[in-house]
């Protein structure tokens, strides 16, 4: 249960009730994050663009996204993003690999880069620079950025969801 009450929405302030009404899928994140709709609307802006306009290749984006939730104990965007990461493609033995310390060398190489990576922002606080510099060889720094973006916002999103104990939204379960 959620450490503070979920705004009601009929009491949500206007900006948030277009936030949140105008959201495709009415998540409890969101619903919390309407108590201030000042920082909510950019917070999901951003999510929104990491998920439906970056040039990550999709499987890599939710395998990195799948690798943090699994490094930050985060069930709420683990049932969230291995539905989504199975529907782009990506396949439960890589998966299973992804949500533990398993071998790396069943692995391609990008999916490799993408596990270290992961780790080292959330292990070590940032990336490596040898992992910086493999990413950029082999993505670009176009995708470069926006992968250690994404793992930032991800990273985030899981502290947020953990420090407020964000209920699972309806139809999820837990890993």
């Amino acid at each position: 249960m959620a450490r503070i009450s979920y705004p009601s929405h009929d009491k949500l302030e206007d900006k948030a009730k277009e936030i949140y009404d105008g959201l495709p899928i009415k998540l409890n994140l969101a619903l919390m994050l309407c108590h201030t709709p000042t920082i909510a609307g950019p917070f999901l802006r951003l999510g929104s663009a990491i998920l439906t306009q970056s040039k990550i290749p999709p499987v890599l984006r939710e395998l990195l996204i799948v690798r943090i939730a699994h490094l930050t104990d985060s069930t709420y965007e683990l049932s969230h993003h291995i539905p989504i990461s199975k529907a782009v493609g990506a396949n439960e033995a890589t998966l299973e690999l992804f949500r533990s310390e398993g071998e790396k060398d069943k692995l391609s190489p990008e999916e490799s880069l993408i596990f270290d990576l992961a780790s080292e922002i959330v292990n070590s606080d940032a990336a490596s620079e040898r992992t910086v510099l493999k990413c950029a060889e082999l993505f670009g720094e176009e995708i470069l950025i926006e992968m250690v973006v994404c793992a930032s916002y991800y990273l985030m999103v899981s502290r947020f969801l953990k420090s407020l104990d964000i209920d699972l939204d309806k139809g999820r379960q837990t890993t």
